[in-house]
């Protein structure tokens, strides 16, 4: 009609509301709106389901890190769009971070064939046992266990561990945290950058010192 401005996804916009009912994710939909001859920019595609989110009160189902039978192979990566089965990225990151569940064969797939991976996987995992267990003697067998490993990463964390292992030892063994410190040196330095150039340190040191009067007004 003249005089009222439509959008691209207006032809789409009653497959969109059943993309939603079935639970789909935002990501899934665009795709499948590209697929069915949309042609205006992903921003505004993805900047149109966030308003119908908002005007039908219901969220769009997040990306799952695993996909199957990925059906926007060929819109993505100019695949023939074969049956794939793959994890991304971020899956592989949430397994070894997170402790998300995998299935039997993509960690066979991943270990087997990026075997650094479960070299990772172990590290984190000792590492958070050895604060867990507030155990020292795993401290040290970790520092020396991953001072000789391949990964050069692992191996300079191990070095960076034998440097300062009297802190580290302390940080294991006591439940003590310089939290409130460091958290003290972060006001500071903020007061500090919203007040330069405006005031002098009698102003800097009546913000941050502590007196009764100033609780009692």
């Amino acid at each position: 009609m003249f005089g009222i401005r439509q959008s691209k996804l207006d032809p789409y916009y009653d497959f969109i509301i059943q993309c939603l009912a079935s639970g789909w994710s935002k990501s899934k939909t665009v795709k499948a709106i590209y697929e069915k001859g949309y042609s205006g920019s992903t921003s505004n595609a993805f900047e149109q389901l966030c308003k119908i989110e908002k005007k039908k009160n219901k969220c769009f189902e997040p990306q799952p890190y695993v996909r199957t039978m990925t059906e926007c192979l060929k819109y993505k990566t100019g695949s023939t769009g074969k049956e794939k089965d793959y994890i991304t990225r971020e899956g592989v990151f949430r397994h070894m971070w997170m402790n998300t569940e995998l299935t039997d064969d993509h960690k066979k797939y991943i270990y087997d064939k990026y075997p650094n991976i479960w070299e990772l996987h172990c590290c984190i995992k000792e590492f958070r046992n050895i604060f867990k267990n507030r155990n020292v003697p795993l401290l040290y067998l970790f520092v020396e266990k991953y001072s000789n490993s391949s990964i050069k990463a692992l191996k300079s964390f191990a070095e960076g561990l034998k440097r300062d292992i009297d802190a580290v030892e302390n940080a294991v063994a006591y439940n003590f945290s310089n939290g409130f410190v460091e958290g003290t040196n972060s006001r500071l330095k903020m007061i500090k950058r919203s007040m330069y150039g405006r005031c002098g340190k009698q102003l800097l040191e009546a913000k941050l010192r502590y007196t009764k009067s100033s609780r009692n007004g």
